[in-house]
């Protein structure tokens, strides 16, 4: 059994662009997002930022969405600001740790 993994993904709308990415670039990830097993959020901030917050049940759940995902980035890139290495997004993925188990002495 493969561990799940979670993932966690900042993007920044351009200003005047935050209507168009909401309803229209968080639209189409709603509807591919449906396609896999994953479960995910997102959250606002005050920043005007939007974290995308995903478990998917495995490694190969997560490969298995990862072109689509990028083919979804590359959709609204023209929406997103860069940063000063012109990535369009912060992004954070890892295996879940099992705590109760993990860490026990």
């Amino acid at each position: 059994m493969s561990e799940a993994v979670w993932s966690i993904i900042k993007y920044k709308p351009k200003a005047g662009c935050e209507d168009e990415f909401k309803k229209d670039g968080l639209t189409r990830l709603a509807k591919m997002m449906e396609k896999y097993s994953a479960t995910w959020s997102l959250i606002e901030l005050d920043t005007g930022e939007i974290v995308q917050i995903n478990r998917n049940p495995s490694i190969e759940a997560t490969l298995e969405g990862q072109i689509e995902g990028m083919e979804w980035l590359d959709s609204v890139d023209h929406l997103l600001e860069k940063d000063e290495e012109g990535s369009r997004t912060s992004a954070y993925s890892g295996l879940e740790l099992d705590y109760n188990h993990s860490f026990q002495t």
